[in-house]
């Protein structure tokens, strides 16, 4: 028994840690590289905001995007996030970087999640030709973003307190 556990502990160890064996350097230059890429993996990727929709709208069949113009708002950000907004994550570099990710960290707003929320939610906006209203969704990100650390700070414990005696 003892033998089959610590098999599938080190199967797991093996399986989750991190094996890159890249130096930070290196890790930093294909990122650097990963930034100014038009293509990532054979797709391309935009450079910005207008970009990211043009580019969905050519991507989108018609059938599909008259559904998602006559979604709710609300509905397509939540719904679509696991979607589109999956594809959008994965095949625009959002994890390991890429044009559209540098575009948004720029701007004060690093997380993918949140990136992909923007992208969606302003698309929606911009077919259905209401204002966009860009900052407030990079502003909402960016409370989301504090609010989240603000409760991880308050919720942080303690373990134990060590004093050491000051020398004179």
């Amino acid at each position: 028994m003892i033998t089959k556990i610590g098999f599938l502990f080190g199967f797991v160890l093996i399986l989750f840690a991190p094996v890159t064996g890249q130096t930070e350097a290196e890790i930093a230059e294909i990122y650097a590289k990963r930034i100014k890429s038009e293509m990532i993996n054979g797709v391309y990727i935009p450079v910005n905001l207008e970009d990211a929709h043009n580019e969905l709208n050519r991507l989108a069949d018609p059938a599909g995007l008259a559904s998602f113009r006559r979604a709710p708002e609300d509905e397509v950000a939540q719904k679509l996030h696991f979607g589109l907004g999956r594809w959008i994550l994965t095949n625009w570099g959002m994890e390991d970087g890429s044009r559209i990710t540098h575009y948004f960290k720029l701007k004060g707003v690093p997380l993918p999640d949140d990136i992909v929320r923007i992208i969606i939610v302003t698309w929606h906006r911009r077919i259905n030709k209401r204002p966009m209203q860009v900052e407030e969704e990079i502003a909402a990100a960016k409370k989301r973003m504090e609010e989240a650390k603000a409760k991880r700070d308050a919720d942080k414990k303690v373990i134990t307190v060590e004093t050491r005696p000051h020398k004179e």
